[in-house]
């Protein structure tokens, strides 16, 4: 039996570029798409600018017939047809960033249909700013201090651009081309690490590269898992496309953000496989052989729960993953949903009050992967099979909610609860109109949707509380919401309204309207507390044991 050969090299980045042209160095099928956004994209450059490390490569080179995409980036590369290949296992979204930004023309031959943003590839050098851009727009003309990096390693290009580089630039003309040459030089004298592994399989490759990195980011699970299921000999996708294939289908229902492993966690769930395995590449031969011979039906199926579970989420007001407490929760809903397509009146009343206590007492916080995977089972073979469930072994209703958070973080999953009773009042615009979908201004812009009323309070602990936040009217509109809450009377059916949908006491408004935001704020931070009281009282929690606010977990799961 022949050793595994780790093979450590330093390469400069036109060798990277030359092995992707002659079709030596390729992305396999069972790794996902290209998904790094614009900004990722002109980072990446900066930093091979500034001369910083961006990381090692680690490529499986092999003589076997692996399935590989025809493109990186935009760029066709050409079939191997016989000897030895590259196959990249960690980097791709970097190496996919340089071969389609240095390597691909201006012109429209590389666009895909498939691409969903043809322009990222098509990126300018700021030679008066001295940073990387894309274009605003696909039919905006650059500035004559801008040089196309996709010609910065082509000499006759890079010598036409230094000549319109000089020409349009006036004065400025010779000294901006000279900082394009310096730019030119750092690009072809930079050098990235790569470990080859040769001399091996597979499963073997990916276990030696989680060792490898293991006390650096370790390849996700949802990577491992894609990459030790495949196989070349089958028809259907990798594991690594259907989560994509996933994700899209939940875009719809505002959840197609949520982390790729939580997708990962409900098919394996769903398989009745171990969900928080740490160390992937320690399955035995015969388990990985197993769940590559399940998974393929086991992915439509846990597409069709998902789906069910996030429009039962819909139904609680939850419409996206920013305001989704814990994503077990979605893991949790998804087992029963396959388990169960066709819940009683009774299931659906009962898995409402499991998700508002689960919620509210922050049960998921404790970080047990032991309890969940219970809790798995039972919502598995009782929940669903009993038409009329009415207590949990693995999990208890008379636990009382989590105190009132005392300061306002979307972080914090009981923040995030509390959110979603002040989005159940229905909050209106100034003009008194319910404001449609709120909760899409949240999944857009995150925290940034969430506003102060006033910006300057001299308590600290009221100008952090909930109390001082409220839903912004409009994004884009970033002054303290006082400003038009004062304008509001306090007398009139409407703007008592207004107020109530924001979860505001109409009798703490000339509080503010007389300057005193404190009084105002410890009146609302008041009506809060028993708002969310009164909601849990409503959905068969028990409320707090006192009125006191106190800290919050930031939450991860």
């Amino acid at each position: 039996m022949s050793m595994p050969e780790v093979k450590p090299e330093i390469v400069f980045i036109f060798e990277l570029l030359n092995e992707v042209r002659a079709g030596k160095l390729r992305i396999p099928k069972f790794q996902r798409s290209y998904v790094w956004r614009r900004q990722q994209m002109t980072e990446l450059l900066d930093s091979i600018n500034l001369q910083y490390p961006i990381g090692s490569l680690l490529v499986w080179e092999t003589e076997e017939q692996v399935s590989s995409h025809n493109r990186i980036g935009p760029l066709t590369v050409p079939a191997v047809t016989s000897g030895l290949a590259a196959h990249v296992l960690d980097g791709q979204q970097r190496l996919s960033t340089l071969t389609g930004v240095l390597m691909a023309s201006s012109d429209s031959s590389n666009d895909r249909d498939d691409d969903e943003d043809p322009g990222r590839w098509r990126v300018w050098f700021n030679i008066r700013e001295n940073n990387f851009e894309h274009s605003k727009s696909s039919d905006a003309e650059p500035e004559p201090w801008h040089f196309p990096m996709w010609k910065l390693l082509d000499t006759v290009s890079f010598l036409e651009e230094s000549q319109r580089i000089l020409k349009d630039n006036g004065d400025n003309g010779a000294s901006y081309v000279k900082k394009v040459q310096d730019l030119l030089q750092r690009f072809q004298s930079y050098k990235v690490p790569v470990i080859r592994i040769k001399n091996t399989g597979l499963n073997q490759a990916v276990e030696i590269f989680a060792r490898l990195n293991s006390k650096g980011q370790p390849m996700s699970a949802d990577e491992m898992v894609s990459a030790l299921s495949y196989r070349e000999d089958q028809t259907s996708k990798p594991l690594s496309e259907h989560i994509s294939d996933i994700l899209d289908a939940l875009d719809g229902y505002g959840f197609g953000k949520i982390d790729r492993v939580i997708i990962l966690r409900a098919l394996l769930a769903i398989l009745k496989e171990d969900i928080y395995r740490t160390d992937w590449t320690r399955f035995t031969d015969n388990k990985r052989s197993e769940l590559k011979d399940k998974l393929p039906a086991a992915v439509g199926k846990t597409q069709a729960a998902l789906v069910r579970s996030a429009e039962f989420l819909h139904s609680l007001g939850v419409y996206n993953h920013r305001l989704l407490p814990y994503a077990m929760q979605l893991v949790v809903l998804s087992v029963f949903f396959e388990a169960c397509q066709a819940p009683t009146s009774e299931q659906r009343k009962f898995l409402e009050r499991w998700f508002w206590v689960s919620s509210f007492t922050s049960w998921f916080a404790s970080g047990n992967p032991s309890r969940w995977e219970r809790l798995l089972k039972e919502f598995r073979e009782h929940v669903a099979n009993d038409p009329n469930p009415m207590l949990l072994e693995n999990m208890r209703f008379d636990e009382p909610a989590q105190a009132f958070p005392k300061v306002f973080d979307m972080r914090s999953a009981r923040a995030r609860t509390l959110l979603l009773v002040v989005l159940a009042q229905q909050p209106r615009n100034i003009q008194g109109q319910v404001i449609e979908n709120p909760w899409e201004s949240i999944s857009e812009h995150g925290p940034l949707a969430i506003g102060y009323i006033s910006a300057n309070v001299k308590d600290r602990s009221l100008a952090s509380s909930p109390a001082n936040r409220m839903l912004r009217l409009d994004t884009n509109e970033r002054s303290q919401a006082k400003n038009w809450l004062i304008t509001l009377g306090n007398n009139t059916e409407n703007d008592a309204l207004i107020l109530k949908s924001h979860a505001i006491p109409v009798e703490a408004l000339p509080c503010l309207r007389n300057g005193d935001a404190v009084e105002f704020l410890k009146r609302r931070l008041d009506y809060l507390v028993q708002l969310e009281r009164d909601f849990m009282g409503q959905k068969g929690v028990i409320p707090p044991l006192d009125r006191e606010v106190r800290p919050a977990a930031i939450d991860t799961e």
